[in-house]
């Protein structure tokens, strides 16, 4: 499912779109979910649903609070770090974003660095291309915090 407005619809609509998915399989709720919008109720109606991926949206610093009560809400549900990814928005200050990818990992969700493009539409330096590549791959940020742990960090 690509719309991440999805929970922005009318009840009725979301109770039909999930009926709808109950027939399916491996799930993958690609759009980047509104984290302020999962509710106890959403998150319940999604554990009845064969997800393999739900993807959340964390594009600035004030959204960590709210992505942190769905993450709750979810795990609550059942649903684990593996199922719970989230797009992460970067390009304007590398030591904040690495802050908040940070904290997205930690809340319990695999955050997925996107590269933010100016009005100019500029590329992205190579310093910037470097690091979202890393936050873009599980293996490498994990890898990257496991060696942290084991140095003291």
């Amino acid at each position: 499912l690509q719309d991440n407005n999805i929970l922005a619809c009318t009840r009725d609509h979301i109770r039909k779109v999930f009926q709808m998915l109950k027939t399916q399989t491996s799930i993958e709720f690609q759009g980047g979910l509104d984290a302020n919008r999962v509710t106890d109720d959403i998150a319940e109606e999604l554990r009845g649903l064969r997800i393999r991926t739900l993807w959340l949206a964390c594009d600035h610093a004030s959204a960590i609070p709210g992505l942190e009560k769905a993450v709750r809400k979810l795990q609550k549900a059942g649903f684990g770090k593996h199922h719970l990814h989230c797009y992460v928005l970067i390009g304007k200050d590398m030591q904040e974003e690495e802050a908040r990818l940070r904290a997205v990992y930690e809340i319990g969700c695999l955050p997925f660095a996107m590269l933010h493009r100016d009005t100019e539409n500029k590329p992205p330096t190579k310093e910037w291309r470097a690091f979202q590549r890393t936050w873009a791959r599980p293996a490498a940020y994990r890898s990257m915090i496991k060696k942290e742990l084991a140095n003291g960090r």
